[in-house]
């Protein structure tokens, strides 16, 4: 076994080439396939002035496995050596002591006499397959697909995956040789079929200067996934580019997929390639700095650099939770396509205005950016989307399938599902395999005589009756397979395929067979191989053509196995230690399961003791949180969940109404936590859903009931000398007051609890409490106070390293900063903040950052920035609703609008301002909301409005709970500080 402390191992792939094409792409397709190796491969070099030898001996240096490949030539002798450039590199490998698998080709594998050396060189390859078959792994192979089931079984028994995900960022060389960050191996390797006008169209960019498209500096290749975005893009990148585009000073592959391939990450490798420098040199350089080198560099001289996968960066994209978005679902949603850094977006309109350098990007999603207000492309921005194939690219990808049928016959079948590649791909293997007459589409048509999909208004209806006859044919193994599959809520791992399918009595004997069934499903269309992180997913209606196709037992046997392979595996029982939801899989998987089989009470108390921190705290991913809660409801929100008892009945409530509130909508949660109150009556759980309940209150503007649900708690947790449920009491009925603009009565409260979390040694409490006293020295003007605040928080947040503690904190940070006029800290800390409350979808942060950041532009007389900051604002501001954000915002473009001259919409932003502020009505209005519309009013010479005041018949009599000095309080925290 080799070290497993390495996750993705680099093979090193060896053989002589002229002969061997076919089988070095198929151990290629092997290392791709088991997904934690690199192959390292002469075919995926480019152009150098290195010697060959020099190359290949690199190559080996960089291997963590040497795999050779051997048939009847002993390969090339460079002049002055005594043995071929494929012995050194095994002579090499030996010395290295690094683990060598060896396959020779039998005598009985088919053969072209060219292929077949003779003379001085059959002896050598005589005596070296001597040497070879002393090495501990050795395999023969009679042909390419032998090979590949070999090479297969071997690498897997020699090193395990674990579940890292794959990324890797090669060396940076030196122009005009070829930058590619990120291998092209782990691209789509299909042969490119058609897409010729596309061809054309990125070559005219290039080099017709007459042609529309050459003005633009940006051109965007817009697709859903499985339409060969990427593809097209290598081809056009590799191939055709370097031909065309003249002058050439060097080109860049990048790809957003990788695990680390940042905007950052991408700004600071481009650098050091375009300018020569050391990567280290480069890092020392400050970030803006960076960027504006980079482009000064990109304007100066004409580089091709492609940007994969851009869609990554993007706010649908960036979140934690993406993993099953439909990107034909979000892409009319114009904030979900902006960049989750809003640098990384100005960056993007920068090169647009470059003058020798182009910018290729492929993305499922156009960056919203890149568009005017209007949706047309930005000045020196061109957008190409794909779409299904043209008429000639539809047959053509039919024909390659060697399947009949005219032209008149097909179009109109393949125009019902929009000639979309993979639905064509499914159907033409389906006919070339039909058994009565392979490959014979008007037979098989004959025979199908309900297969109409002609018939169906719907795109999607006539995509799902294609695949339901596209099912027909498949083997057993490769039905079965597709059925697990489609149980899997998230995208499966192969390694996962491999416990489930492969074994006694199971879908497959061995890794060659599963690697066997796994193509075929790939090859008819039906299945989503992602190479990046080898993971495998079904297009939402193959998933429910395949489901639908069995019954409840054997439904129920797949949740039965699947069941029991999760719970087997470990479970990551430290939620500090889970970095993203993907290292979830296995839970989530075993909780889905639970669910199939109909075991609710298992499911819910699984949730808690293994996702309830991890999604809540850690990751904050609302979304998911939502969806896996909501299954505990099967007949719908309005019924309860199916479980059998109250106290879990209870505690799902409360959870799925924190999945509503960290999700942006405060409102939703309410009468969820109201029906979790309810049920916990007579229990002490009755403080927490009071307390949730009250901070949902104040998000949503409703104060008075807000501080009343807080004063209750604090009235019952002294009853009963419960000190921690007194402090968090405390805490939001200063948050509360201190938004009222009571301000002694708020620091006292807010003290009070910080000396409880204190005194316990809870430091995520004490964070929390840092940073809303940052917060109030915020609203009272004073910055330094709220610094001081604001970096405990951000030091205490290092201790529980929780994301939405860090988020917290370096948003009060960027505040403070922008109050003492630090612009160039407030700059980053807010970007900070901002980009990872995308990530976590966690909109009661991201939404004052927004705010922050646009009062920052304005600042900085920016503002038709502070404007496009504003306008991501409106829509969740109004959804949570979070009427004190949005208070915010308004106050906000009304400077900007006064700034810009634009008093009438000055005047009226503020009066909508005011509304928003107003809550429940002084004295339970957002004080500092209310005062600043006021004052900009009164600057403008306008009126302010008269709205109804505060009317205390409409609520419920507060509880009377004095707050001062001299109550037992600070000797019950005390107290506490010695249990």
């Amino acid at each position: 076994m080799t070290d497993n402390s390495n996750p993705n191992p680099v093979v090193m792939v060896s053989s002589t080439a002229r002969d061997l094409p076919e089988h070095r792409e198929k151990v290629q397709h092997a290392c791709l396939r088991l997904g934690m190796f690199h192959p390292e491969m002469m075919e995926h070099l480019s152009a150098t002035d290195a010697n060959a030898v020099e190359v290949s001996l690199r190559m080996v240096e960089k291997a963590d496995i040497y795999l050779g490949v051997f048939g009847f030539r002993y390969g090339y002798i460079p002049p002055g050596a005594s043995i071929s450039i494929t012995e050194m590199e095994y002579n090499r490998a030996e010395e290295r002591g690094i683990p060598r698998l060896i396959f020779l080709m039998d005598e009985k594998h088919p053969l072209n006499a060219s292929d077949v050396e003779t003379g001085g060189g059959a002896e050598k390859l005589k005596a070296l397959k001597e040497r070879l078959k002393t090495d501990k792994v050795v395999g023969v192979f009679k042909s390419p697909d032998e090979l590949l089931a070999l090479v297969i079984q071997s690498l897997w028994e020699l090193h395990q995956p674990d579940l890292t995900t794959f990324h890797y960022i090669s060396d940076i060389p030196a122009p005009p040789e070829a930058f590619i960050a990120h291998p092209y191996t782990l691209l789509q390797t299909h042969r490119l079929v058609g897409r010729q006008p596309e061809l054309r169209l990125l070559t005219d960019w290039v080099a017709k200067p007459d042609s529309e498209v050459y003005k633009a500096r940006i051109l965007s290749l817009v697709a859903i996934g499985g339409l060969g975005k990427s593809a097209l893009t290598w081809t056009w990148f590799n191939n055709i580019a370097p031909q065309e585009m003249n002058p050439l000073a060097g080109r860049m592959w990048w790809s957003f997929y990788e695990s680390d391939a940042t905007f950052e990450n991408f700004v600071t490798r481009a650098l050091a390639y375009v300018s020569h420098r050391s990567l280290s040199k480069v890092q020392q350089i400050p970030v803006p700095e960076r960027e504006m080198q980079l482009l000064a560099m990109l304007d100066r001289k004409a580089y091709l650099i492609v940007l994969d996968g851009l869609e990554r960066i993007l706010i649908a994209y960036a979140r934690m939770d993406a993993v099953r978005l439909d990107d034909s679902q979000v892409g009319d949603q114009k904030n979900l396509r902006k960049t989750a850094d809003p640098r990384a977006g100005r960056f993007l309109k920068k090169l647009s205005q470059l003058r020798n350098s182009r910018i290729l990007i492929s993305t499922r999603l156009y960056p919203a950016e890149l568009e005017t207000e209007g949706a047309d492309s930005i000045p020196a921005s061109y957008r190409i989307d794909i779409t299904g194939l043209t008429d000639a690219d539809a047959i053509e990808l039919w024909r390659a399938f060697n399947v009949s049928g005219s032209r008149d016959l097909l179009l109109p079948i393949f125009n019902t599902f929009g000639k979309h590649p993979l639905l064509i791909q499914a159907l033409a293997r389906e006919v070339k395999l039909y058994r009565p007459k392979p490959g014979d589409f008007e037979k098989w048509l004959k025979d199908n005589p309900r297969f109409e999909p002609t018939k169906f208004p719907r795109l999607k209806d006539a995509m799902g009756h294609v695949l339901e006859y596209a099912l027909r044919g498949l083997e057993d193994e490769a039905l079965r397979a597709l059925q697990v599959i489609a149980a899997f809520r998230m995208p499966a791992r192969y390694d996962n395929l491999a416990a489930l399918l492969i074994g006694k009595e199971k879908v497959c004997a061995e890794q060659g067979e599963l690697d066997k069934v796994l193509t075929e499903l790939e090859d008819r269309g039906l299945l989503g191989w992602d190479r990046r992180a080898n993971r495998y997913d079904l297009h939402p209606i193959v998933r429910g053509v395949a489901w639908s196709g069995l019954g409840n037992d054997a439904r129920r046997g797949v949740y039965t196995n699947l069941h029991a392979h999760f719970e087997a595996l470990p479970m990551i029982n430290n939620y500090l230690e889970v970095k993203s939801i993907e290292d979830l899989t296995p839970a989530i998987e075993l909780y889905n399961s639970m669910i199939g089989l109909g075991l609710y009470d298992d499911a819910m108390r699984f949730f808690y003791h293994i996702l309830e921190k991890a999604t809540l705290y850690r990751l904050s991913v609302s979304r998911q949180r939502i969806e896996l809660l909501e299954m505990l409801f099967p007949d719908g929100l309005a019924h309860p969940p199916r479980l059998s008892n109250a106290s879990d009945e209870a505690y799902t409530f409360n959870a799925l109404a924190q999945g509503y509130q960290l999700g942006g909508q405060p409102g939703r949660a309410v009468p969820l936590f109201r029906r979790y109150i309810k049920l916990s009556l007579g229990h002490n759980n009755v403080m927490t859903g009071l307390c949730n309940l009250s901070y949902a209150l104040q998000l949503a503007g409703a104060l008075y009931e807000s501080e009343s649900k807080a004063h209750r708690v604090l009235l019952i947790a002294r009853k009963q000398h419960n000190n921690l449920q007194e402090a968090v009491s405390l805490c939001w009925i200063g948050t509360t007051l201190v938004a009222r603009g009571i301000t002694d009565k708020s620091e006292l409260a807010l003290q009070r609890s910080l000396r409880t979390f204190t005194a316990r040694f809870d430091k995520q409490g004490e964070g929390h409490l840092n940073s809303h006293l940052a917060q109030r020295s915020l609203w009272l003007g004073k910055f330094d106070d709220a610094i001081a605040f604001a970096n405990r928080a951000w030091e205490l947040a290092h201790i529980e390293k929780l994301e939405g503690d860090f988020i917290r904190a370096a948003r009060v940070q960027g505040e403070a900063a922008l109050g003492l006029s630090d612009f160039s800290a407030a700059d980053e800390r807010l970007h900070y903040a901002l980009a990872q409350a995308r990530a976590m979808n966690l909109a009661q942060e991201e939404l004052p950052t927004l705010v922050a950041l646009a009062d920052l532009r304005r600042r900085q007389r920016d503002l038709k920035g502070a404007r496009e900051l504003l306008d991501d604002v409106w829509e969740k501001a109004e959804r949570g609703p979070y009427p004190l954000f949005h208070a915010d915002a308004w106050n906000v473009l009304a400077q900007v609008e006064q700034d810009d001259g634009y008093d009438v919409a000055a005047v009226k932003a503020a009066i909508v301002a005011y509304y928003l502020a107003w809550c429940d009505g002084p004295p339970f209005a957002y004080h500092w909301g209310l005062e600043k519309a006021r004052a900009l009013l009164k600057e403008l010479g306008a009126e302010v409005p008269e709205l109804p005041p505060f009317d205390e018949t409409k609520f419920e009599a507060m509880p009377e709970v004095e707050i001062d000095p001299a109550d037992e309080f600070g000797a019950g925290a005390e107290q506490a500080g010695n249990e």
